[in-house]
């Protein structure tokens, strides 16, 4: 096997906070090949086909131009719509400190009585929801006036879907114990679902239904980038400038991981007949080498010694497997509560988001190590959104194949519920993890960006590949086409 973990690691597990992976033009890159088995996806291979960046390079620096977009004079709702736009199209990362003034400046020219945004159900929701994610705390009692006396939402917003699309997005944004974002998201689900495409241009039609299949708060950014770049283009109102630059840019980051992939391509399945006999040696002493190769790089790059504190997480997940096993083989039915204490560490999310932290930080710090190594809750949260989404993908085919019970079988155990039952039990969880997720990113951390969006994205990656099923053990053809529109396919461009 040809390529040591150590020189995947930072590059893997930066895409856990993708935002902050900025393209550097180069010359060099080589596109990503998927060839297919048995209709799986087995192997990607990097070809020797060079991506003609030099044609774009000198055109990706004078569309830096539309920088200024997000500066000039406007009404706030506008600047609010500009920046939306911004973030689906994947450019955050690009106008970090445009966004952050212009937001800023918006927060200055209103507020939560404002009279441009209390009376327009789009204005307010889009307002919410960009003022939340970037870490202002809005009071839900904002949409208070669009109840009625009896304090449910007016009936004769349903007609407004353009405002019930935004309220239906706003409302992820929500925190536990809030009821009015929880009536929020009911009412807005089901006026959706009622919709007649009929009654919608297919525009909007499309919006909607990808609305209703997830929302964007749990979307992967960059699976978002690419969707929102064909339907941006249909918008009337869109910016020709800022979406060209899009497509550019789009283009620029899947060649920085076509390169990254190519180091993954150097474990290949076919070299497992090269293993030795005594395969648990090899692969404690292989992990052994990789964990010092990655502390030495660390430290020789950031001055810090991390060695202790990743060879605890190893042996952390490690534990976690032997009870697993312990439980299989001993018969043990865990209860839910057992299970889960035990599953968000084996699900590998600690050890994962504990790599992206000495891999994408500068300053690494005693403190924050500590820290993290104790699970704090925006990692808790993390895992848990990661376990209990891939047991709803999961656990029938892991059953099947006779793999230990997973979270819906020990809900079934503890309560005697159906499985349908249990599955929509399970499901409430990740919507009420989530809430818990969202009120952690107010906190105040011993660490910084890009880390903390690191814990949402690990769900949103979640997200993505077991919403439909087992996404990575089974991958079928929604798995398939994110991976070839992200990794393979760039951009078309006009």
């Amino acid at each position: 096997m040809a390529a040591p973990i150590s020189t995947l690691s930072s590059a893997h597990l930066s895409s856990l906070s993708s935002d902050n992976h900025h393209p550097k033009i180069t010359n060099n890159a080589k596109p990503c090949v998927v060839r297919c088995v048995n209709g799986s996806l087995l192997h990607c291979c990097i070809e020797s086909i060079e991506l003609q960046e030099e044609k774009y390079a000198e055109k990706y620096e004078k569309m830096k131009e539309v920088r200024c977009l997000i500066s000039e004079p406007m009404e706030p709702l506008e600047r609010l719509e500009l920046i939306d736009a911004v973030q689906r199209l994947g450019l955050r990362y690009q106008f970090e400190i445009e966004i952050k003034n212009a937001i800023q400046d918006v927060v200055n020219q209103t507020n939560d009585q404002d009279a441009s945004f209390h009376h327009d159900l789009h204005s307010a929701a889009l307002r919410f929801r960009i003022l939340r994610q970037t870490g202002y705390h809005v009071p839900q009692e904002i949409f208070d006036i669009f109840k009625d006396k009896n304090g449910h939402f007016k009936a004769d917003l349903c007609e407004d879907v353009k405002g019930m699309l935004s309220l239906y997005e706003a409302s992820f944004l929500g925190l536990e114990d809030e009821n009015t974002m929880d009536d929020a998201k009911v009412f807005a689900t089901k006026h959706l679902k009622d919709l007649h495409e009929a009654k919608l241009n297919s525009l909007m039609a499309r919006k909607v239904n990808r609305a209703l299949d997830m929302p964007l708060h749990w979307r992967l950014n960059r699976v978002e980038a690419r969707w929102f770049i064909d339907t941006y283009r249909e918008e009337r109102n869109k910016n020709p400038l800022l979406l060209e630059f899009a497509k550019l840019d789009f283009n620029m980051v899947q060649s920085i991981h076509q390169k990254e992939l190519s180091k993954l391509a150097g474990w290949d399945v076919n070299e497992i007949d090269k293993l030795p006999d005594n395969t648990i040696k090899t692969c404690l002493l292989g992990l052994f080498n990789t964990t010092n190769e990655i502390g030495y790089r660390i430290l020789r790059e950031k001055g810090f010694n991390i060695i202790p504190y990743l060879s605890k997480m190893w042996a952390n997940l490690c534990k976690a497997y032997c009870k697993e096993a312990r439980w299989f083989h001993s018969g043990y039915k865990p209860t839910l509560k057992e299970y889960i204490d035990n599953a968000v560490v084996s699900i590998s999310a600690p050890l994962g988001l504990f790599t992206a932290y000495f891999s994408t930080t500068e300053n690494i710090s005693k403190e924050a190590l500590d820290y993290i190594c104790n699970l704090p809750s925006i990692m808790h949260c993390s895992a848990m959104i990661l376990r209990l989404t891939n047991d709803l993908g999961t656990s029938s085919d892991e059953l099947a194949r006779g793999d230990n019970v997973k979270s819906l079988q020990c809900y079934m155990n503890d309560t005697g519920a159906s499985e349908e039952v249990a599955c929509a039990y399970i499901n409430g969880l990740v919507h009420l993890t989530w809430k818990k997720l969202n009120k952690d990113m107010f906190r105040d951390y011993p660490f910084e960006e890009p880390f903390i969006s690191a814990c949402p994205n690990l769900g949103r990656t979640a997200q993505c590949f077991y919403q439909y099923g087992d996404g990575h053990g089974v991958p079928q053809y929604r798995t398939k086409d994110h991976i070839i529109s992200l990794l393979v396919e760039p951009v078309p461009l006009d």
